[in-house]
């Protein structure tokens, strides 16, 4: 049985694949009459492409099932094509998350471990390490839908649903908001297999910052003990 920070480390590393897809749902158009899901999906292709990173401020509640309990994160984000992203949490605690194409990197430095993943066993599908190459052909992958509004989300706004057509995608559903008046992604509401789910909101975005590739590098303290997720 996983221990509860093995389970927490796979849960804060599946949120970030929750980023990545929330990323390409990023638009900026000028709304004269409401889009179809695929002129919406190409205006989201065409501003992915010039998207070469960005930075924003996130808060991140996650509903542990096992545990019946949520909890509320908050800190920056910073992601640079092609699949880099940086997480540092900063409230109520510290950590850093990297993300890479090749491996994934959770640091808690309060507890002097680090778990580290092979970032395509933690996509777990063919479909999911697509969306950190680019977005065409995103419909062979994923059931694409305009989805309702939830309770309190403000009206306006773009929200799409995202189902899986493949059964191992390591993720069930995912739930994206788009701001109606700046067409960027303002919410991402994302389930996993083991019935978590997690919620991210980004605020005070950058767009191309002309971030450093080594940004995106971990370099392991001294001290730190090293564990592989599978």
């Amino acid at each position: 049985m996983e221990n509860k920070k093995d389970q927490s480390g796979k849960i804060v590393l599946m949120a970030a694949v929750s980023i990545l897809i929330g990323l390409y749902f990023a638009v900026m158009v000028t709304p004269i009459r409401a889009l179809s899901l695929d002129e919406l999906l190409v205006k989201v292709e065409r501003q992915y492409d010039l998207t070469q990173d960005f930075e924003a401020g996130f808060i991140q509640e996650t509903t542990l099932k096992s545990l019946a309990k949520t909890e509320r994160e908050q800190g920056r984000l910073y992601f640079k094509r092609p699949g880099k992203m940086l997480w540092q949490y900063e409230k109520p605690q510290r950590k850093t998350l990297v993300v890479n194409p090749e491996k994934s990197w959770l640091y808690l430095p309060e507890d002097r471990v680090a778990y580290v993943q092979q970032t395509d066993r933690l996509l777990q599908s063919t479909a999911a390490v697509r969306l950190l190459s680019g977005f065409v052909g995103i419909k062979n992958d994923f059931h694409v839908q305009f989805a309702e509004a939830d309770q309190g989300e403000r009206k306006g706004n773009y929200f799409l649903r995202l189902i899986p057509r493949e059964g191992n995608a390591g993720f069930s559903q995912a739930h994206i908001e788009i701001s109606g008046a700046t067409y960027f992604i303002n919410r991402i509401w994302f389930e996993d297999p083991y019935g978590n789910v997690t919620r991210v909101t980004l605020f005070n975005t950058k767009l191309n910052q002309k971030l450093k590739d080594d940004k995106f590098l971990f370099r392991i303290p001294v001290g730190v003990e090293i564990y592989s997720l599978p």
